[in-house]
């Protein structure tokens, strides 16, 4: 009896969290694809990025079960630009059944009130999308199905009254996104050899740029968004008023002209890791976040840029340049390495919890008023999280540290950077800016000592 009864407990559990768990299953009716399976996307910077892939069934069903890790549009389809995609909006515990015939998606029985409101838009937008994106036709047959449709999506964004106002404000914004994408790639494809005079365009073509059009992040949650971004920028560019003639000049624009286009730095960023040619070097990869870094904030550009410069930092051969770094100090301002250059910088990272770290202050206080007065600079990073760093602030007190003290927040880009895996860690740079070790002795071996003495007496 105990069994059963554990049986019918696990049965019950597995049943419940299936019920949390996100469910997105349908057929797959296709003429001239051969498809074989079906692929799940998340949607990161306007483009997609692959959870996972199923294959299709005989009959064409397939079935997607996950745990969305954010509330949003995600996409099903293939990778293929001519196959295409489709946008579903996904929630924990959300169901969708979807029925694809070729390039066309339709959401089947009780959907959630907000794939609701997508369908109704994709079905009203699905002539306009297939004659930008796929067929043919000259722009005297465009023109008038875009006019048509956007006249329609003033009164549809109005009807847009979920529950939901994350999704409320996000969808309306992505009915015009999706009009300018439909639009603009209409021009960036010729038609039949014909091209298009600037006073042949639509109306619509003038309501395009709007220096206020991107003040939030939601064309980078859309399908296709960087695809539009790009043609955004190139007809910004031209003043609106682009025309296939001049599309292939303007595509040779210079990313730093393009950016110009857009009034938000995550936006900017985006349009940047996707225009520009990465640095093949890492000396190249210090030049472009130089240039660029400050547009880098979201985690998700953060991750990508470092994982670039760790790459390429890495693959340098010969006398190495410090990676920089920058956090706050006990007052809250920030202080970089690159500060200091000019200087030996000795830097030592530790934690408030590590015990050998505690060990060696004694040592590290005693060298500091050793080299007092000198070129040397000390830094000390602590790895702690943000819930200890009123322990940090009052062990500083406690152990009357002065000097440079500096909060990285946890295991952060500083122990990325130098593969820092274990502490204490300390590392000593030349001042040239270039690292003599990334692994260096303690300050309880004198060899430290020597090390720092020896780089002083370099001359630059």
């Amino acid at each position: 009896m105990r069994k059963i009864t554990l049986v019918l407990v696990g049965l019950f559990l597995s049943l419940c969290a299936s019920a949390q768990m996100t469910q997105i299953w349908g057929t797959v009716k296709s003429e001239g694809f051969d498809d074989k399976d079906i692929t799940l996307y998340a949607i990161k910077d306007g483009e997609t990025e692959e959870i996972t892939k199923t294959h299709l069934a005989k009959d064409g069903s397939f079935g997607f079960m996950f745990n969305p890790a954010q509330e949003g549009f995600y996409a099903i389809g293939w990778g293929e630009f001519i196959r295409g995609k489709f946008p579903v909006y996904l929630k924990k515990g959300d169901k969708a059944e979807v029925a694809i015939n070729t390039r066309t998606i339709d959401f089947v029985g009780i959907q959630t009130p907000e794939n609701a409101i997508l369908y109704k838009w994709l079905q009203m937008s699905d002539s306009v999308k297939y004659n930008s994106l796929y067929a043919m036709k000259s722009y005297k047959e465009f023109f008038p199905l875009l006019t048509k449709v956007a006249s329609q999506a003033e009164t549809f964004k109005k009807s847009i009254l979920t529950k939901n106002e994350v999704f409320n404000k996000a969808m309306k914004q992505v009915v015009g996104y999706d009009l300018d994408l439909y639009a603009l790639n209409f021009l960036a494809v010729p038609r039949g050899g014909v091209f298009v005079k600037r006073e042949e365009l639509a109306p619509y073509y003038n309501t395009i740029v709007n220096p206020k059009k991107f003040n939030t992040d939601v064309v980078l949650d859309m399908l296709y968004g960087k695809r539009f971004l790009g043609m955004y920028a190139n007809f910004a560019l031209s003043g609106g008023k682009e025309t296939y003639a001049n599309s292939a000049i303007l595509s040779k624009a210079s990313v730093d002209e393009k950016i110009v286009a857009f009034n938000n730095d995550h936006i900017k960023g985006a349009m940047i890791l996707n225009e520009s040619r990465m640095p093949g070097n890492y000396a190249a990869y210090q030049n472009f976040i130089k240039n660029y870094g400050k547009y880098f904030q979201s985690p998700y550009h953060q991750l990508v840029v470092e994982e670039l410069g760790t790459k390429l930092y890495n693959s340098v051969v010969g006398p190495k340049p410090a990676i920089n770094f920058t956090y706050p100090d006990q007052k809250g301002k920030s202080v970089s390495l690159s500060d200091f250059n000019g200087k030996v910088v000795v830097v030592d990272v530790w934690a408030t919890w590590c015990a050998p770290c505690k060990q060696q202050i004694p040592f590290l206080k005693k060298m500091e008023e050793e080299f007092k007065g000198k070129d040397v600079a000390f830094i000390s990073v602590t790895v702690d999280y943000e819930k200890d760093k009123q322990k940090w602030l009052a062990m500083l007190k406690d152990l009357d540290l002065h000097g440079i003290q500096l909060f990285a927040g946890g295991w952060t880009k500083i122990t990325k950077d130098y593969a820092i895996s274990a502490i204490p860690r300390f590392m000593v740079f030349g001042k040239d800016g270039n690292v003599v070790s990334v692994d260096a002795p303690r300050p309880s071996d004198p060899k430290l000592k020597d090390m720092v003495e020896k780089e002083l007496s370099k001359v630059n």
